[in-house]
């Protein structure tokens, strides 16, 4: 399954690093955290996705799927890309995402799109390839970083001999070899045997996690197409290699206090409008953002080869380090320290209230944190009216500079 996703963002901090070791580390304590097995990197793979970064920026367009003829073509698909790149296997998933300040975030951003986060999060992925390519030239593609993800159990059956026997169902297309015929039997065999490496039931954000993002933007395709803000998404999957019957009962979200989190919309495979989703695979997805710095309880009740499962956990949204100020108001005043660098969070007002662009007064500085939040540093000298920002012509917020 190829699934990319588009984060644009209005400000970028550029400090971007080649050596993809550091996204790697952090994509693995995620997976290892939720219960999953870590992934190992191929060379090859990263061969690959490097590849299709470089052709990403080159070309500046996004998505899986390359034309002919244009620089740094490698193949149309990502399959044939990892064969371009001596990958025996052609089984391969694939996420991208572009635009973002560093591979952190940029795992972060994927892990807030539901069907990317299931593919970092796939059940029998075991190797990866991790691409990123930059420029600094002005151009509104400016990073690109491509995962692949793949078996490396599946791989070593393409480099098997195999002889054909009456009564066995052989599948192709598996392997770079176009020819090259594999026995379902073994092939499945080959998936079971990884997934029962990873624990039954996976959870994210995962029990205990701390600095959560608060947010869900967009990704492509669209889990929720009428909203271009809402809130982290919670998920739940189970293990195909231990359940092979699962009904979800009810899936809740609670606040710090308690109070249970009443607009939400339940996804799972008989809801899903993109048809991405697998019968064991469930999400929660909140349809106003979460708030920064706030412990969230979530409880799941599924049926689960006939036996009541109940999964209940906690996980915190991420602390800004500065002094955080929530603006719920059209107009509004904030009293603020001369020199201070603070938060400004731009409470949404509907589902699709992002911060697009703003006008400074005053001296103040600003980036953006996420499209409804800024940081903003306050000029050193002491001010009661002339420093203030504004939201195009909706939102504005004056400071009295102490």
């Amino acid at each position: 399954m190829y699934r990319s996703v588009t984060f644009f963002l209005l400000s970028c901090v550029c400090l971007y690093g080649v050596n993809t070791q550091e996204g790697l580390n952090y994509l693995n304590t995620l997976r290892t955290s939720s219960g999953l097995i870590a992934l190992k990197p191929s060379a090859t793979l990263s061969k690959a996705a490097k590849s299709h970064a470089t052709y990403l920026i080159q070309n500046q367009t996004n998505g899986h799927y390359e034309k002919k003829g244009r620089y740094a073509y490698t193949g149309k698909t990502p399959s044939q890309r990892v064969k371009k790149a001596g990958y025996p296997s052609t089984v391969v998933m694939e996420n991208i995402s572009i635009n973002t300040a560093n591979q952190k975030k940029s795992i972060d951003n994927l892990f807030a799109a539901i069907y990317h986060r299931f593919t970092f999060l796939n059940f029998y992925a075991d190797s990866i390839g991790i691409g990123i390519h930059k420029t600094k030239k002005k151009r509104a593609i400016k990073q690109a970083y491509v995962y692949n993800l793949t078996s490396s159990e599946l791989m070593k059956l393409c480099l098997q001999p195999f002889s054909m026997k009456n009564g066995t169902y052989y599948m192709k297309g598996v392997c770079a070899d176009a020819i090259k015929m594999i026995p379902q039997n073994i092939f499945e065999k080959k998936k079971k045997k990884i997934k029962k490496k990873n624990k039954s039931i996976i959870l994210y954000p995962y029990a205990g996690q701390e600095e959560v993002p608060p947010v869900f933007y967009n990704e492509s395709p669209d889990p929720l197409p009428k909203y271009k803000v809402s809130g982290f998404p919670v998920s739940v999957q189970f293990n195909t290699a231990y359940f092979k019957q699962v009904k979800l009962k009810s899936f809740k979200l609670y606040d710090s206090l308690g109070s249970e989190i009443k607009k939400t919309k339940i996804l799972q495979v008989k809801n899903d409008p993109n048809h991405l989703l697998a019968k064991h695979e469930f999400a929660l997805m909140p349809l106003a953002r979460l708030e920064f710095a706030q412990r969230y309880t979530a409880v799941c009740k599924a049926v689960a080869n006939g036996k009541l499962v109940t999964k209940k956990w906690t996980f915190k949204t991420r602390e800004p380090k500065e002094k955080l100020y929530r603006v719920s108001k059209t107009s509004q005043t904030l009293e603020v320290k001369a020199g201070e660098t603070i938060v400004l969070y731009m409470v949404p007002s509907h589902r699709r209230d992002l911060l697009k662009n703003y006008r400074m007064k005053g001296g103040a500085k600003a980036v953006f944190i996420d499209q409804n939040t800024l940081r903003v540093t306050l000029p050193k000298r002491k001010s009661s009216n002339r420093v203030s920002i504004r939201f195009g012509n909706k939102k504005k917020v004056k400071f009295i500079v102490n």
